[in-house]
């Protein structure tokens, strides 16, 4: 009588293990987003009230401020875990179609993210005002697009852009404060065709730049997280999931050069973002 109690907790345990299990982690088939990308932005391709690449790329870039009428979400993200943060980003890219046959290709393919349940969205100006081709749109993780509508802000010197898709019940990324030299950061982007890739680091520091021809002065917060092309855009998040930054650029330091020249070793990439501020004030039309 007294070894099978002893054992009963025992079974009750073994059956307990299978249910506490973590869940697989997800799967991005590159391959098959790619597909779904291409095809679903090209569906937009002259349709009624949906501008063209072309004509998009032409408005993003003259600097404006949003209309003050635009609110921001401050309801957090569910949870700060990669399942829930990755409902927020998306491809964005433009689509056009070769003389050799009747697909559509992807004219360039970068990062953005959500602001606002009803489609308000963010990336790098340099990505619309670049923009090729017939259509452009975003992508969310399950192969879903949706069209690029409207630009609604465009600071070229911080390399922000505001706009809007045709689309609700979005997952919005609340905007945090200002993260300090030596908080921990986290980026979900497409480096490389590589979609939804999660790396994380460390603000290292923030720099002004002087303004540069028609460029105005900016602010930037540089990161130790890992990012490359098709990065751009992708939103700079804290522990708690809220946006602190956004990806912008890199800058490669070689060790035979002074002047920025690829001479030499590379020894280091210093990765420029945007800091949380700028994105607030455009947003806000500040």
């Amino acid at each position: 009588m007294h070894r099978l109690f002893s054992l009963k907790p025992l079974f009750l345990v073994a059956l307990l293990i299978p249910a506490l299990s973590p869940a697989a982690p997800p799967v991005i088939d590159d391959a098959q987003l790619m597909r779904s990308f291409q095809t679903g932005v090209g569906a937009f391709a002259g349709a009624d009230g949906i501008p063209a690449a072309t004509e998009i790329a032409e408005s993003a870039k003259a600097a404006r401020r949003c209309e003050p009428s635009i609110e921001l979400t401050s309801k957090p993200v569910a949870s700060s875990d990669y399942e829930q943060l990755a409902r927020s980003v998306f491809l964005v890219g433009s689509v056009y179609k070769c003389d050799k046959c009747d697909k559509w290709h992807a004219g360039g393919v970068a990062t953005a993210w959500c602001l606002s349940e009803d489609g308000l969205m963010a990336t790098n100006a340099h990505v619309l005002a670049n923009a090729k081709g017939a259509a452009m749109g975003v992508c969310d993780r399950e192969g879903k697009c949706y069209p690029i509508t409207t630009v609604m802000a465009i600071d070229p010197a911080a390399d922000i852009a505001l706009f809007r898709v045709k689309g609700e019940g979005f997952q919005p990324m609340p905007l945090g404060k200002a993260a300090g030299i030596g908080d921990k950061v986290r980026v979900i982007s497409h480096p490389g065709r590589r979609y939804f890739m999660h790396t994380s680091g460390e603000v290292s520091r923030y720099h002004a730049q002087p303004a540069r021809g028609d460029k105005g002065a900016a602010t930037w917060m540089s990161i130790t997280a890992d990012y490359a092309k098709g990065s751009s855009g992708g939103p700079v998040f804290n522990n708690a999931g809220e946006v602190v930054g956004m990806v912008s650029s890199t800058e490669s330091i070689y060790y035979d050069s002074d002047d920025g020249s690829p001479k030499g070793p590379v020894q280091m990439v210093v990765k420029n973002c945007v800091p949380v501020e700028a994105i607030r004030s455009l947003a806000e039309g500040k």
